[in-house]
């Protein structure tokens, strides 16, 4: 196991030093391309928070929304409810009203 690591670092140095500098610039420029695409990343994501918070916000808000309507149909439902009990009492009032009339009309014609 040993001689199996120490053939592998001696290959990968004789590969090295074939490569020569070749090797030193493709690490340089690997290293930059990692600095330039990790200070882009950093970058996006600010960025990103900003609008992220954005829509947290209107969420919030129409979520708000939301239970302001629901209050608002459940009030509604409710006033539809008293006006229609309201108007049924009106009627039985003019029904009532109609037969008192009716029992006058009749005793006048006697």
């Amino acid at each position: 196991m040993e001689t199996a690591f120490r053939q592998l670092f001696f290959d990968a140095c004789t590969n090295a030093i074939k490569w020569g500098p070749g090797l030193l610039i493709a690490l340089v420029m690997l290293y930059g391309l990692y600095r330039l695409i990790h200070s882009i990343g950093l970058k996006i994501v600010g960025a990103l928070e900003k609008p992220t918070t954005a829509l947290m916000m209107q969420a919030q808000s129409m979520d708000k929304l939301t239970g302001s309507i629901q209050t608002f149909v459940g009030r509604d439902q409710s006033e539809h409810r008293e006006i229609i009990i309201l108007q049924k009492v009106i009627l039985q009032q003019i029904e009532n009203l109609r037969g008192d009339r009716d029992g006058r009309d009749e005793k006048r014609t006697i």
